[in-house]
């Protein structure tokens, strides 16, 4: 735990800009609420969760300002899934974190098939006459024989031949090990880490430069996807990808 403070304690971040726990569910990690306690001041955070966990707890033990900044989405966000957790459990919750000063935001997926879709616009106008920031995401990947998903780079996704590209992240994304990948897709694999987050010459530097993949054609999803960045501006992808070949 101390390693990993230390390696936040490390960062320095603009104030727009925050360290954002994810995972699977950062939560059950045994170190997190002293992680989020002891991290220096400095350091904001956001919270990716499927909030099921003791709501209670956090609000304890958890000080408000950690996930508290200026920007156009809440620093904690939930998703619902239908067949993981349940609306009215997610609900309670949220109106109690919000009722005990935090800011949280509901995510669904617009799912291709058409009942799980209704269901989820149906959950979101619920929300939305709540009071409580739903939103919708794009469904990515294969679904019924069709590819989902609004990509930056061809033939990027579930290709059928694997290319050579150059490629560089926008995030520093870090494994539970400590060490940091330059995508999603070489984290899931375990491949290729081009850094540990202890590491005296990792910097901004060489967080910015591209680096040789032949790969490419299985990446994620979630790396070459057009979305929005963090002022909601549509068109970011998490990696830069080019010489194709």
């Amino acid at each position: 735990m101390g390693d990993w403070i230390r390696a936040a304690n490390r960062l320095v971040l603009r104030a727009d800009l925050p360290l954002t726990l994810q995972g699977g569910e950062p939560t059950l990690f045994s170190g997190f609420y002293r992680f989020v306690n002891d991290v220096k001041p400095e350091i904001k955070m956001d919270l990716m969760t499927n909030l099921m966990f003791d709501v209670d707890r956090f609000i304890k033990e958890v000080p408000v300002w950690r996930f508290t900044r200026e920007a156009p989405y809440a620093a904690i966000r939930v998703s619902y899934h239908p067949d993981q957790n349940d609306i009215n459990d997610l609900i309670s919750k949220i109106l109690k974190l919000q009722q005990a000063g935090f800011r949280v935001g509901l995510y669904g997926i617009e799912h291709p098939a058409s009942e799980i879709r209704a269901h989820i616009l149906e959950v979101q106008k619920r929300c939305q006459t709540m009071g409580l920031d739903f939103r919708l995401k794009e469904f990515l990947g294969e679904y019924d024989g069709a590819m989902y998903g609004t990509f930056k780079y061809d033939e990027s996704v579930a290709a059928q031949t694997l290319k050579q590209c150059e490629c560089r992240t926008t995030e520093i994304i870090v494994d539970p090990a400590g060490y940091v990948y330059k995508c999603h897709a070489d984290l899931y694999n375990t491949r290729n880490p081009m850094a540990h987050i202890l590491d005296a010459e990792f910097n901004e530097d060489s967080i910015d430069e591209f680096r040789d993949c032949s790969n490419y054609g299985t990446c994620n999803p979630c790396d070459v996807k057009v979305k929005t960045n963090r002022f909601q501006v549509f068109g970011h992808t998490s990696v830069e990808i080019r010489n194709i070949r």
